[in-house]
C-alpha cells in the first residue's frame, strides 16, 4: 500500500460513459505508455489487432516510456478507436486492463509530494467538473491509502528538499481561498500581495519570517480599514478585454479547438458585442464594456452572491492539482497564471449571461469545463501566454489589481 491524499470529492465521481454530453477521445493527443503499447502488438484479435496496428504509432521523437507511443486521430482530431456511441472500442472488445494509462486514469490527475501521492481530478471532464464545482460545503482533503500498482501517470513530482515550505504555503493558500467572509477578489488581491511579499525575502530570511507573514495576512481579513482599501481599488475593463480577446485569439490561431468551445467564444463575443462596429474600436470597445458592466450587474453578481462558492472550488482545485506555487519558474508567476486563469473564466461567463440573458449553474459548470479542456490541456498555449504577458511587461501586482478588479 502506498500512502495518498485525495480531495473529499474524489468518491463521489465515476464516469458515466455514454450519458456524458462530451468526449474525452477528442481535441487532444492521446500518449500510450510503453507496455500498453507491447501489449497491443500482441493482440489477436481479428478487428482490434488491425486498428492497433494501424492507429497505435510509435513516438521516436520521445525517449520517455510514459508517451512511448500515440494514437493517430481523424480529421476532426477524434480518436480512432472510439466508437459511433462515444464509447472506446479497446474497452469494450479487450477489457479495462488494455487501455493505456492516459486513458485509463483520465479525468483523474496523479501528483506526488515527497513520498506521498495525490490525486484530483482534472475539470475538462463535465461530470468532474460538475462533481468539483457544485460542492456547495467547499473542498476537503483526506489521506488515506491505496495499491503501490493502483495504475496512472505521474504528472508531477515535487521534492520537498528542494522546496521545504510548500506545505506552510499551500495550506496557507487553501485557508485564505476558502474564507468567505469576503469576495473571491479580495481574496486573490490578498494572495497576490502575500507572494510578492514573501518572494522578496532571502532564502534564510523566508525561513525565519514566513510564519510571521503568513499569520501578519490572515489576520488582515479581520481588518476593516486594509479590506476598504482593498475595495477601493479600480479594475480597467478596457484592459481586462483587449487583453481577452488577444489570448483566445492566440488560442484558436493555435487550431484543434473543439466545437464545443466554439458555440461558447461565440456566446461570449456576442454577448459581449465584439464582432459588431469594428469600424469605430473605440466606440465598440466602449459598448462592449457597457454590456459587460449591465450582464455583471444584473446577472453575474446576483447569480455569485449565493454561489461563489463555485470559482472558490476551482482555484482550490487549481491550487491542489497543480502543485501551486510552484508549478511555474516563480512564486509570482504561479500567481500571474492562476489569476489568467480565474479572469478568462469570468470574463466568459459574463459574456454568455449577457447573450443569454441569465446564469445558472450549469452553464458556469459548462463553461468552466470547456475552457479548462481547451486551455489548461495545452501547454504550448500556456508556455506562449507566459512569454507573452512577460514581453508586454503585464506580469506586476498594478496588472493583476487591474485583471482581478471589476
Amino acid at each position: 500500500m502506498r500512502p495518498i491524499l485525495i480531495p473529499e470529492y474524489l468518491s463521489d465521481f465515476s464516469c458515466i460513459g455514454g450519458a456524458c454530453e462530451d468526449t474525452c477521445c477528442a481535441g487532444w493527443n492521446v500518449t500510450i505508455d510503453k507496455k500498453t503499447y507491447q501489449d497491443y502488438r500482441k493482440v489477436k484479435h481479428p478487428e482490434m489487432a488491425g486498428r492497433l496496428q494501424k492507429y497505435a504509432k510509435r513516438n521516436r521523437k520521445s525517449n520517455d516510456e510514459s508517451n512511448y507511443a500515440k494514437f493517430i486521430l481523424d480529421e476532426n482530431k477524434n480518436c480512432n478507436m472510439i466508437l459511433e456511441d462515444g464509447l472506446c472500442s479497446i474497452h469494450k472488445e479487450l477489457g479495462e486492463e488494455f487501455l493505456c494509462n492516459t486513458c485509463a486514469i483520465y479525468p483523474r490527475n496523479l501528483t506526488q509530494v515527497g513520498d506521498v501521492t495525490e490525486k484530483s481530478l482534472t475539470l475538462s471532464c463535465p461530470e468532474a467538473a460538475r462533481v468539483v464545482l457544485l460542492r456547495e460545503e467547499g473542498l476537503g482533503f483526506i489521506e488515506t491509502e491505496e495499491p503501490k500498482n493502483t495504475r496512472g501517470l505521474m504528472n508531477k513530482v515535487l521534492g520537498l528538499e528542494k522546496y521545504p515550505h510548500f506545505w506552510d504555503l499551500r495550506i496557507f493558500t487553501i485557508q485564505l481561498m476558502q474564507n468567505r467572509r469576503h469576495s473571491i477578489e479580495i481574496r486573490l488581491i490578498i494572495l497576490g500581495l502575500f507572494i510578492q511579499k514573501i518572494e522578496q525575502l532571502k532564502p534564510s530570511e523566508l525561513e525565519q519570517e514566513l510564519p510571521v507573514i503568513m499569520q501578519d495576512y490572515l489576520s488582515r481579513l479581520d481588518n476593516q480599514e486594509f479590506i476598504a482599501s482593498l475595495k477601493q481599488i479600480k479594475g480597467n475593463l478596457n484592459f481586462q478585454l483587449n487583453l481577452a480577446k488577444e489570448l483566445i485569439r492566440y488560442r484558436i490561431s493555435n487550431g484543434g479547438v473543439s466545437k464545443k468551445y466554439i458555440g461558447v467564444f461565440q456566446s461570449f463575443i456576442e454577448g459581449l458585442g465584439f464582432e459588431e462596429n469594428i469600424v469605430n474600436e473605440l466606440q465598440a470597445m466602449e459598448e462592449s464594456i457597457l454590456k459587460y458592466k449591465e450582464s455583471y450587474c444584473n446577472f453575474y453578481k446576483p447569480f455569485m452572491q449565493d454561489q461563489e462558492y463555485m470559482l472558490e472550488n476551482y482555484i482550490v482545485n487549481y491550487v491542489f492539482k497543480n502543485l501551486f506555487p510552484y508549478d511555474y519558474n516563480s512564486l509570482f508567476e504561479s500567481y500571474v497564471m492562476l489569476v489568467i486563469h480565474f479572469n478568462l473564466i469570468k470574463l466568459h461567463i459574463v459574456g454568455i449571461a449577457a447573450k443569454e440573458q441569465k446564469l445558472t449553474k450549469e452553464m458556469v459548470v459548462n463553461c468552466v469545463q470547456q475552457l479548462a479542456k481547451e486551455i489548461e490541456h495545452n501547454t504550448v498555449y500556456l508556455k506562449g501566454v507566459r512569454e507573452g504577458m512577460e514581453s508586454s511587461g503585464y506580469t506586476t501586482m498594478g496588472h493583476m489589481f487591474v485583471l482581478i478588479k471589476n
